[in-house]
C-alpha cells in the first residue's frame, strides 16, 4: 500500500521507524506505535494530533483500526522491549 509522502515525513520527524514485520510505525522512545491502516486511513491532520497528544500512562500506546486483543499486545510489548 503506498504512503502518503506527508505522512512518512511526519511520523518520521517524530522519531518514528517502520518495522517492515510488524507494518507498524514504531516510536521505543514514545513507546506509540501507528499501523500501516490507521496511518493510510487517516488524515494527517489527526495523525499529527496523536503524535502530538500527551500520553496519560508510560505503557505502549498502539493506534489501529481494530482494537488489539490483550494477548496481541502482550505480545508486541513483549518484541518491542
Amino acid at each position: 500500500m503506498p504512503r502518503p509522502n506527508t505522512k512518512f515525513q511526519l511520523l518520521e520527524t517524530a522519531g518514528f521507524k517502520y518495522n517492515f514485520d510488524r507494518m507498524m510505525f514504531i516510536n521505543r522512545q514514545d513507546k506509540r506505535a501507528f499501523s500501516i491502516e490507521f496511518v493510510d486511513d487517516r488524515p494527517e491532520t489527526e495523525i499529527e494530533l496523536k503524535i502530538r497528544e500527551p500520553k496519560s500512562e508510560a505503557e505502549w500506546q498502539f493506534y489501529t483500526n481494530s482494537p488489539m486483543s490483550e494477548g496481541m499486545k502482550k505480545e508486541l510489548v513483549k518484541v518491542l522491549q
